[in-house]
C-alpha cells in the first residue's frame, strides 16, 4: 500500500516519543504477526524505524528483543533503519539485544545484515562478549587442549601452512594424532616444540644443529616425535616440560633427567664431555637434587627446583657466578650450582616458586615473595613480600660485551622487564627505567582477570580467565618532573595532599601504574596459555577443547536374536526362501543352508548342493530342538528350569513295567530252567544294566547331547556338558548363578559356496551375500524376495557406493559396528542415509553415536542440517548442545548463516531453554498496547509488502539560518533582484516537488516590505511573452534603468535543493559547451524597447568555480590513470585493436567506415615537471 493514499499524523521529520511508544508497545505483543505488524508500523509513524519511545528504544531495539524476524528484516531493508544505533538506557545495538534475550536466529540475520559486532555498550562489552559471559568457562583444572597458530611462519615453525592473520586449528598435528590434546608449547626463530598431555614431545621447523632431536639436521614440516633413549632398553620416557632458544632445545622428563640437544657453540648443552652439537636429546649429569623445571636461553641454559638452581652456558653476568677472573672462567660448560644463600636467608624456609630466563638475565621468584635478578654479576632484589606471585615472565638484560661480537652485542642488550602474575589475576611490572614494581592497568574499560603471561620484545601476552587472549602494548610511564639537581620538584603542601589520601586513593593513583594498552586477538574464546617467538612474529594459543556437555542417549537394544527367531517361526515349504528341507521320520523341516551349515560341518557336507535331505534315526523333536538352537543361539533344552513341552516330556515317561522286573517271570522263563544259579544272577545284572543304560537314553537333554555329538556342533556341545536333568527339571550341575548367554552372530565371508544373491552398488561394483540374512534382518528384503516367487532372480541394486553397502551388509550380518568406527563423516553420511532409508533404526542410531563424537567447531553446522534433514533426532539433539555451548566461536566465524529459517529458530528456541539466566529475560506485553482486533483491521486496510522497498528520506540536522541585519543605505534607492541569483550556483532544481512554506519572521523597513511584496505579485503572475507598454494608459510611466536586466519570467514557485560535489562533478561532466547570449545594446532612443535577455533552454550550470575545481580534479584523476596504468595492458590493448583490425579486414572494405580506438576518458591535466 503506497503511503500516499492515506494521510498521517505526522511528517517525514517526526521524532514523537508517543509514537515510540505505541510502536514499541505493538511490537511486544505475541499474538501478532510481523507482517500485520509492519503495516501497523507504516501506518503509525513516517519515520517508524527511527522514532524512539520513552525509553529511548527504536522499533529494531523491541523486535529483536522480541525475535521478529521478518519484522527485523523489514525494518532495515525495507525502512532502512541504523542496524548499528545503541539504545539509551544500557548501550545496546540491536545484536546485543538479541544476544542478550537469547535470539539466535535474530543475531544471525542482523550479522548477514551488516552489523557490527565490535562496539560496545556502556560496559564496554561486545554481543559476542555478552554471549561469552552467559557461556561456559575454562574450567581451572584444564591444562591443554587444542593449538591454534597464526603469524609469518617464515620457518615453518607452525607446520606445512601458508602465513595467516587470525588464529586457526592446527590441522597438521590434530589429524595426524586425533587424541593427543597440547599442554605446552614452544617458540622460537627456527623450531618450536610441542608437548602433549600424555607426554609425547614433537617438534617442527629447521633441524641445522641438531635442534629437533630427531636424530639428523633435516627440516620437519610437520611436527614430529621426540623419542628420549634411558639406561635402561624398553623403558618409556615422557616428558614432562620443555623450553628452547635459537640452536638448542632442552627436555625434563619422567625419569628426572635433563635432556638437550642442537648447537653446542656456548656450551648450552651441559653435556660432559661438551660435544659440538647432539642430534639427539642426551641427558645432563652433575645434577643431584629434584628439578621441577628448565629454562633455555641463546646463551645458557637454566634447571631450578624448591631447593637448588643450575645454570651453564656463557658466563656474561647472568649466570650468578662470581669470578675473578671472566676470561679465563667464559664458559660453563656443565650444570653449576647457584649459591641459595642469595634468595634464601641463612636459616629460613623459603623456597624457589618459580624461574624465568632472558638471553641476558634470570629471575626468581621465592615463597617469600621476594624476586631476585641475576644481571650483570649481581643479584639483585626487585621486590619483596609479594606473596601472591604465581608466575613471572622476563625480558631483555645486558650481557659484557668484552664476551661477545660488536654486533651480538648490540642486538642482545635490551631493556631489562620484568613482569609478574598474582593469584587474583592482577599483573605488576618492573622496568630497568623505572627500577619500580609497578602495577598494570589496562585500557579497557572492564575488570579483566588474568591467568597467564608471557613477555616478549615488542608486547605483553595474557590471557584471561574468560579464556580471552591480549597483546598488550606497554605505554611510557610518566613521571614526576625532576630538577636539576636531581630531586623531584614538589608543589606546594603537595606532601600534605599525599598524606590525606587514604590507601585505597594510593593504589588507585595512576602516577604508580604502567598503562598496558590491550588488543583482544579474535577467535580465541577458550584459551589456557599463550606463546610466541622473542620478536613476536609467529604465534600459538593452547584452547581448551570445545565445550561438550552432552551425553548420547541409549542406542536401540540388539534385535539380532529377535529378527531370526521369527525368521524360523515363519519358514514355511512355499516360501521362496528356503532351500532345503530335512525330512525325519515322514516329518519335514524347512530350513537355510548358511544356517545350518554355519553351526554344523556334519550337515553341511551332507547338504551339498540337495534340496532335500532325509535323516535316520534321528527323534524329530529333538531335531526341532536343533534347528531352533541353530536360529536363535538356544532352545528348550539349554534352559534352566521346569521342562514344559509336552513333546520333549514323553521322551522321559518310563512304565512301572520296565522300572520293576518280576524275578518269577525271569525264573519261568524257558531258557533260564537250565542254567545254573551263578549264570543266573550274572544274567539278571547284566539286563538291569541294559535297562540302566535305557533309561538314560530316555533323558531327552542326554539325546541332544548325544546328537550334536553326531552333528558336530561344538557350541552346543560345551553348553550341554553342564546340564543335567532330573524329574521334568533341567539344571547346572557347576551350580553357576548367571550362565552367560551364547552370541548369535553370523560372518558374512563364512561359506561362500552358499552365496545366493548378489548386490550390485552404485559403482557397479557387487557384494555377495545369503538370501536368508537378508530376509531376516530387514524387512525391505524380506518383501523383494517374497515377491520373486521362484524366478531365477539372484541380483539386488542399492543406489550407494560399495563401501557404504557393505558397511550395511557387515551390520546385518554381526549386529556390531567394529568397521564403522574407521570410516570418516563422509562416509558415516551416507551409511546414516541408507539405513533411514532402508529403516535399519540400530544402524542409523550408532552412526548418529559416532558422528556426535566427531563434532568440532568446523563441521558442526554441517552435521547439524544434516541431521535435520534425515530427521536424526538424537544426532541434532548432541549437535544442538554442542553449539549453544559454543555458541561464541560460530558467531564470530558467521557459521551459522547457512542454517535454514526453521532450523535456526528451533535451535534459538533450544538455545533460550538451556541457558537458565536467559529463561528471565523476557519482554512481556505492555498493558498499553493496541488491541489485536485495531491492529489487524489497520493491516487489513493498509497493506504493506515486505519485499518492496520503501523511499525514506534521510533526516538532516537542522542548521540555524544566521540572518544578514538589513540596513537602510542612503547611495542605494532600488534592489536588484537578480542580485541574489549567484547564490544559487550550487543547487539543482527540482520542479516537481512542492515547496514547504516557512513564514518569514524577519521585520523589513516598510520600503523594502513593499518591494518584496512587488516582487512576489510579479512573480507570480502569468507575463506573456511579448511585452508591449500601453503609452496612452493612465499612470505614470515606468522609464527602464540603463544597462539592468529584468527580471527572468518563470512560472510557478522553483524550490532551489542543494546537491552534494559528487552531484556537481556528474553534472558537469554531462553539461555541453554553450554559446553565451549576446550582451544587451544600450539603445540609442531611450523610449525604445529593447528584447529581453534571457538564458535558453537548454543552458547548463553556470561555469562557477565548483565546475572548475571539479573540472581540474577529474583532468588530474584520468592523468594518474594513465601515468600508473601498467605498460602490460596498453600492450594487450594494442595487440587487441590489431587483431580486430584483421579480423574485419578493415583495409580491404569501402562500403563503410570501421573505426577501432580507445575510450576516450575525457580530457587529461597536461602534466608538470617536478625538480626532485
Amino acid at each position: 500500500m503506497n503511503s500516499s493514499t492515506f494521510d498521517r499524523e505526522c511528517t517525514n521529520q517526526c521524532k514523537s516519543t508517543i509514537h515510540g511508544d505505541i510502536i514499541t508497545d505493538a511490537i511486544s505483543k505475541r499474538g501478532i504477526s510481523d507482517t500485520n505488524l509492519c503495516s501497523f508500523l507504516n501506518y503509525t509513524c513516517s519515520r517508524c524505524e527511527t522514532v524512539l519511545d520513552s525509553s529511548g528504544r527504536t522499533a529494531l531495539h523491541v523486535a529483536a528483543s522480541c525475535g521478529r524476524l521478518n519484522l527485523v528484516r523489514w525494518l532495515v531493508r525495507n525502512r532502512h533503519a541504523d542496524i548499528n544505533i545503541k539504545d539509551r538506557e544500557s548501550g545496546y545495538t540491536a545484536l546485543h539485544r538479541s544476544i542478550f534475550y537469547g535470539k539466535l536466529d535474530i543475531a544471525v540475520e542482523l550479522i548477514k545484515l551488516g552489523a557490527n559486532l565490535s562496539d560496545t555498550d556502556l560496559d564496554y562489552l561486545t554481543p559476542l562478549e555478552h554471549s561469552m559471559k552467559d557461556g561456559l568457562k575454562p574450567e581451572a583444572g584444564i591444562h591443554g587442549g587444542e593449538l591454534y597458530s597464526w603469524g609469518s611462519n617464515n620457518n615453518n615453525l607452525l607446520g606445512p601452512q601458508q602465513s595467516k592473520h587470525s588464529p586457526d586449528l592446527l590441522d597438521s598435528f590434530h589429524k595426524k594424532y586425533p587424541g593427543e590434546y597440547v599442554k605446552q608449547i614452544c617458540i622460537s626463530q627456527f623450531h618450536s616444540v610441542l608437548i602433549t598431555i600424555s607426554g609425547k614431545s614433537f617438534t617442527c621447523g629447521h633441524g641445522q644443529g641438531g635442534r629437533l632431536g630427531l636424530g639428523d639436521e633435516q627440516s620437519a614440516i610437520s611436527p614430529q616425535p621426540v623419542t628420549f633413549n634411558g639406561p635402561q632398553k624398553g623403558e618409556v620416557i615422557t616428558c614432562i616440560q620443555a623450553s628452547i632458544s635459537r640452536d638448542h632445545s632442552v627436555f625434563l622428563c619422567s625419569d628426572g633427567n635433563i635432556y638437550t640437544c642442537g648447537l653446542n657453540k656456548y656450551q648450552v648443552l651441559g653435556q660432559v664431555p661438551a660435544p659440538d652439537q647432539s642430534l639427539i636429546p642426551k641427558p645432563v649429569k652433575q645434577i643431584s637434587k629434584e628439578i621441577q623445571g628448565v629454562c633455555a636461553s641463546q646463551y645458557h641454559s637454566v634447571a631450578w627446583g624448591p631447593n637448588a638452581l643450575y645454570t651453564w652456558g656463557l658466563n656474561a653476568g647472568q649466570l650468578g657466578i662470581k669470578i675473578s677472573d671472566k676470561l679465563k672462567n667464559q664458559f660453563i660448560t656443565g650444570p653449576k650450582s647457584v649459591n641459595m644463600e642469595m634468595f634464601v636467608s641463612s636459616g629460613g624456609n623459603a623456597v624457589i616458586k618459580d624461574v624465568a630466563s632472558s638471553n641476558g638475565a634470570i629471575a626468581v621468584c621465592t615463597s617469600d615473595g621476594d624476586i631476585y635478578v641475576l644481571h650483570e654479576y649481581l643479584c639483585r632484589k626487585i621486590a619483596s613480600r609479594q606473596l601472591n606471585i604465581v608466575q613471572i615472565s622476563l625480558i631483555g638484560g645486558n650481557l659484557s660485551s668484552s664476551l661477545l661480537d660488536r654486533e651480538v652485542a648490540k642486538e642482545t642488550n635490551t631493556e631489562l622487564k620484568v613482569a609478574a602474575l598474582t593469584n587474583t589475576g592482577n599483573v605488576s611490572l618492573w622496568q630497568g627505567s623505572d627500577q619500580k614494581l609497578c602495577r598494570c592497568i589496562y585500557s579497557i574499560n572492564r575488570a579483566v582477570v588474568m591467568k597467564q603471561i608471557s613477555m616478549q620484545l615488542n608486547e605483553l601476552l595474557l590471557v584471561s580467565e574468560d579464556g580471552e587472549a591480549f597483546k598488550g602494548f606497554i605505554k611510557p610511564r610518566k613521571k614526576k618532573a625532576v630538577g636539576g639537581t636531581g630531586s623531584i620538584i614538589k608543589t606546594p603542601n603537595s606532601s600534605e595532599k599525599n598524606s590525606k589520601k587514604s590507601p585505597f586513593h594510593v593504589f588507585l593513583d595512576k602516577e604508580d601504574c604502567v598503562v598496558v594498552s590491550l588488543q583482544k586477538i579474535s577467535k580465541i574464546h577458550r584459551a589456557v596459555s599463550m606463546n610466541s617467538d622473542l620478536k613476536g612474529r609467529d604465534f600459538c594459543v593452547i584452547q581448551a577443547p570445545p565445550f561438550k556437555n552432552y551425553v548420547f542417549p541409549d542406542i536401540e537394544k540388539s534385535q539380532l536374536k529377535e529378527h531370526f527367531t521369527q525368521l524360523y517361526e515363519e519358514i514355511d515349504e512355499q516360501d521362496t526362501i528356503h532351500d532345503i528341507t530335512f525330512k525325519v521320520e515322514g516329518k519335514h523341516f524347512p530350513a537355510h543352508k548358511y544356517i545350518v551349515a554355519k553351526s554344523s560341518h556334519y550337515l553341511a557336507n551332507l547338504i551339498g548342493n540337495q534340496d532335500k535331505l532325509t535323516l535316520t534315526n534321528v527323534n524329530p523333536d529333538i531335531f526341532r530342538q536343533i534347528l531352533l538352537y541353530f536360529y536363535t543361539g538356544e532352545c528348550e533344552l539349554t534352559k534352566c528350569g521346569v521342562l514344559k513341552n509336552e513333546g520333549l516330556k514323553k521322551l522321559c515317561h518310563v512304565t512301572e513295567k520296565e522300572n520293576n522286573t518280576n524275578i518269577n517271570d525271569i525264573i519261568e522263563d524257558d531258557d533260564n530252567s537250565s542254567i545254573s544259579a551263578y549264570e543266573f544272577y550274572k544274567k539278571k545284572s547284566k539286563n538291569q544294566e541294559n535297562k540302566s543304560n535305557t533309561k538314560n537314553l530316555k533323558n531327552p537333554v542326554r539325546i541332544l547331547h548325544e546328537l550334536a555329538k553326531k552333528f558336530e556342533i561344538s557350541s552346543l556341545l560345551k553348553i550341554l556338558a553342564n546340564l543335567e536333568m532330573d524329574k521334568y527339571q533341567i539344571y547346572d550341575k557347576n551350580k553357576t548363578a548367571n550362565r552367560p548367554v551364547p552370541k548369535l552372530t553370523f560372518d558374512r565371508s563364512d561359506l561362500p559356496q552358499f552365496y545366493d544373491v548378489t548386490v550390485k552398488c552404485r559403482d557397479n561394483k557387487t557384494l555377495n551375500a545369503h538370501k536368508c540374512v537378508l530376509a531376516a534382518r530387514l524387512e525391505y528384503f524380506n518383501s523383494m524376495f517374497m515377491r520373486w516367487n521362484g524366478e531365477n532372480i539372484t541380483e539386488v541394486s542399492l543406489p550407494f557406493p560399495k563401501a557404504t553397502t557393505e558397511a550395511l551388509l557387515d551390520h546385518l550380518y554381526t549386529d556390531t559396528f567394529v568397521k564403522l568406527n574407521s570410516l570418516d563423516t563422509d562416509h558415516l553420511f551416507n551409511v546414516l542415509i541408507l539405513a533411514d532409508q532402508l529403516f535399519v533404526t540400530r544402524l542409523k542410531e550408532q552412526c548418529e553415536c559416532l558422528l556426535s563424537d566427531l563434532l568440532t567447531l568446523k563441521n558442526a553446522v554441517q552435521i547439524l542440517s544434516f541431521a535435520y534433514i534425515y530427521t536424526a533426532e538424537k544426532l541434532k539433539y548432541c549437535c544442538m548442545k554442542f553449539i549453544t555451548a559454543n555458541i561464541t566461536p560460530l558467531l564470530e566465524s558467521k557459521a551459522l548463516d547457512e542454517l535454514e529459517d526453521d532450523l535456526l529458530k528451533e535451535l534459538s528456541e533450544f538455545y533460550f531453554q538451556e541457558k537458565e539466566a536467559i529463561q528471565c529475560r523476557v519482554i512481556t506485553p505492555y498493558s498499553t498496547a493496541e488491541k489485536d482486533e485495531i491492529i489487524e483491521s489497520i493491516a487489513s486496510a493498509y497493506p504493506v509488502s515486505l519485499t518492496d522497498e520503501v523511499e525514506v528520506t534521510p533526516v538532516k540536522p537542522v542548521q540555524k539560518k544566521r540572518h544578514r541585519q538589513h540596513r537602510n543605505s542612503e547611495k542605494s534607492n532600488s534592489i536588484s533582484i537578480s542580485d541574489n541569483d549567484s547564490s544559487f550556483d550550487s543547487f539543482i532544481q527540482f520542479p516537481d516537488e512542492p515547496e514547504a512554506s516557512i513564514p518569514e519572521i524577519i521585520d523589513m523597513p516598510a520600503r523594502l516590505r513593499s518591494i518584496h511584496l512587488a516582487n512576489r505579485v510579479v512573480r507570480e503572475e502569468s507575463v506573456l511573452e511579448d511585452y508591449y507598454p500601453m503609452l496612452g494608459s493612465s499612470g505614470s510611466p515606468t522609464f527602464p534603468f540603463s544597462n539592468r536586466l529584468s527580471p527572468n519570467k518563470h512560472e510557478g514557485r522553483i524550490k532551489m535543493v542543494k546537491i552534494s560535489q559528487k552531484q556537481r562533478k556528474r553534472l558537469a561532466s554531462e553539461s555541453k559547451t554553450i554559446e553565451s547570449p549576446p550582451a544587451p545594446v544600450t539603445p540609442k532612443n531611450p523610449w525604445k524597447i529593447i528584447p529581453e535577455t534571457t538564458s535558453p533552454i537548454t543552458a547548463g550550470e553556470s561555469n562557477n568555480i565548483s565546475n572548475i575545481i571539479s573540472d581540474e580534479k577529474r583532468q588530474k584523476e584520468n592523468l594518474f590513470k594513465l601515468t600508473t596504468r601498467p605498460l602490460m595492458y596498453t600492450q594487450i590493448e594494442d595487440k587487441a585493436i590489431d587483431e580486430l583490425h584483421k579480423f574485419y579486414n578493415t583495409e580491404n572494405v569501402m562500403e563503410e567506415l570501421i573505426l577501432i580506438e580507445r575510450v576516450n576518458i575525457g580530457a587529461i591535466a597536461a602534466p608538470v615537471w617536478v625538480q626532485k
